[in-house]
């Protein structure tokens, strides 16, 4: 019944343009209630299939099986397409740009992925246009390429959706476009719309009284510019001579107003009743309102328990109409209000901590409540703040006290006493000054008991100080009386009496080291190791001399004066180096006699 009543006429010419196969595709089917037109360009390499033929008969015939308008029933039959293209796909990923219009002969919509497009002109200019879903329509939608530009744009091919993708794809599904007579619907491929703008576009189809004139006359206007590799392409053009209008229309409104009557009585009672009741409810908001407003002047006031109260009447009246937000917006108030009421009571009793939290509470919900008492708010708790730190004050110089670090009590004590006054903080105040008073008479027991304690220790640093004096006297003494022994070591050392010399050196040493003279005591220790080596050397020197004298006297008996007096010379010379002299001169006495007996002997 809706096509017989209906006229739309669709002619349509698809060429392979510059190229030797034709990739583009349409076909269309008008049913009894439903007609689809479908427009598509293979825009893969394949050159054994033709993708956009396989996407266009796929739908077609989906659609007539169970044909719809039905925006989700559009976008399932592109994805069946969809899902078809993946499945026939075989040397090449088969991909396809496409637009469906589906028309009920009285209103129509399109969907499209890619770059194919969709006109509607009425009264010689285009109604509505598709947009691409390409790179470069995004940058047009950015303002950053011109509409004019677009079909030369190196992006215009660039998809991000169309049919063979293996992710979801996301169509573009259109509103209902209601028609009317005289409409034109152009459908075409890029080889199209690449070569004409839109300005060419109306000027080949508008004036025109058949499809089949506006097919020649753009596919004229196209080859008349003779585009260098030109695309294929495909221009389908379907006039709406006549829309389809049901005969029994009016039948249908006088039916629709004989049943409307009843309804609008009864409407129109139920709207006296609503409308009654809603006056009372007014009347009600109303007064609701007024305890708002008194609650909220008494805030300003910090008269927060007669604003509490207003609230509370307030919030009633919301809960016995249902009012919701209202009611949930009231509470926030009321429980604002009555945070700040607890708070001040806890600390009227001196629970400053239990205050303080309570305060803070207080400030958490005035938050949600248009920050209700802020100020209010923030000057108690800063009143909380502050007894507490008065308090902690005594607390901290009575720990103080007791670690005895009494100038540190002192100087809490005072802090929170100066701190009571100015917040008016009377019993504290006076506990601060109890303690400093009673520190100040430990203070002056203790200056006494440090006095007393000062003269003991001057008595007896005076006394130490004479004993260390008399000390120093006695080492300076010892050290001067070592240094005299110490020379007469020298002396003897100089003249070769080594045991003298080591004797008054150990004298030295011992009057050093009780002088506490170390570094003299080091130096005599040096000096004692020379002498003692001097001893041991010259025991050695001696005997060795005493078996040259023996040897010597042997040798003198046996007549043998020559070796004799050169042992006796030997013997000299170690006396001479050992530097004894009076063994020397006897030395010297037996060569003599030596050197007269060989006189003798050689006279």
């Amino acid at each position: 019944m809706r096509k017989t009543n209906s006229k739309f006429i669709t002619e349509f010419i698809s060429e392979t343009g510059s190229f030797l196969r034709n990739k583009d595709y349409f076909g269309f089917v008008e049913l009894d209630k439903f007609a689809i037109y479908v427009i598509a360009d293979g825009i893969d390499k394949d050159t054994d299939l033709e993708g956009a033929k396989i996407a266009v008969e796929n739908i077609i015939s989906s659609f007539s099986e169970k044909p719809s308008m039905r925006s989700g029933y559009l976008k399932r039959l592109l994805k069946l397409a969809n899902k078809k293209l993946i499945e026939e796909s075989r040397n090449f990923r088969l991909k396809v740009s496409l637009t469906i219009v589906v028309t009920d002969y009285v209103k129509a919509r399109y969907a499209l992925v890619g770059n194919t497009r969709f006109y509607l002109l009425r009264d010689g200019y285009i109604k509505h246009q598709s947009k691409d879903q390409s790179v470069t329509q995004q940058l047009v939608d950015q303002e950053k390429v011109q509409l004019d530009k677009v079909a030369q744009h190196e992006e215009r091919n660039n998809l991000y959706c169309y049919l063979g993708q293996d992710e979801g794809i996301t169509p573009y599904i259109s509103k209902k476009i209601s028609l009317t007579k005289g409409d034109i619907i152009a459908l075409t491929t890029k080889g199209i719309w690449e070569n004409m703008d839109n300005g060419e576009l109306i000027d080949g189809i508008a004036e025109v009284k058949e499809p089949q004139e506006a097919i020649d006359n753009i596919e004229e206007m196209l080859l008349v510019k003779q585009p260098p590799n030109l695309e294929n392409y495909t221009l389908a053009v379907i006039f709406v001579d006549k829309t389809y209008e049901n005969p029994k229309r009016r039948q249908k409104i006088k039916k629709i107003i004989f049943t409307l009557i009843p309804i609008i009585l009864i409407l129109a009672i139920i709207f006296s009743v609503f409308y009654y009741k809603r006056r009372q409810k007014l009347h009600q908001i109303n007064e609701m309102n007024y305890y708002i407003e008194n609650a909220q002047t008494y805030v300003e006031d910090n008269n927060f328990l007669r604003a509490n109260e207003e609230y509370k009447n307030a919030l009633g009246i919301a809960q016995k109409l249902k009012l919701k937000d209202k009611r949930e917006r009231i509470d926030e108030f009321y429980k604002t209000t009555e945070a700040i009421i607890n708070a001040d009571q806890l600390l009227q009793q001196e629970n400053y901590q239990k205050a303080l939290e309570e305060y803070l509470l207080a400030k958490e919900k005035s938050y949600y409540a248009d920050h209700t008492g802020r100020s209010y708010i923030d000057s108690q708790l800063n009143k909380a703040n502050q007894h507490m730190k008065v308090l902690d004050l005594i607390e901290q110089g009575d720990r103080k006290q007791d670690i005895e670090d009494l100038a540190g009590a002192q100087e809490d004590y005072r802090l929170a006493r100066d701190l009571a006054y100015g917040i008016f903080f009377t019993s504290a105040r006076q506990e601060a000054q109890d303690k400093l008073n009673q520190l100040h008479e430990l203070e002056t027991e203790k200056e006494k008991e440090r006095e007393e304690a000062a003269a003991a220790q001057a008595a007896a640093e005076d006394e130490e100080r004479k004993e260390e004096e008399q000390a120093a006297k006695e080492r300076l003494e010892d050290q001067l009386s070592g240094m005299e022994i110490a020379k007469k070591g020298d002396v003897s050392y100089s003249i070769g009496n080594y045991q003298d010399a080591k004797m008054y050196y150990m004298m030295a040493k011992e009057l050093y080291q009780k002088a506490q003279a170390y570094s003299l005591a080091d130096q005599i220790e040096e000096k004692i190791q020379l002498t003692e080596a001097k001893i041991q050397n010259e025991t050695t020197s001696k005997a060795k001399a005493a078996i040259y004298e023996k040897d010597a006297a042997e040798q003198f008996k046996e007549g043998n004066l020559n070796d004799a007096k050169m042992l006796y010379l030997f013997a000299r010379g170690i006396y001479e180096e050992i530097q004894l002299p009076k063994d020397i001169e006897r030395i010297d006495e037996k060569i003599k006699v030596i050197d007269d007996l060989i006189q003798e002997k050689n006279q």
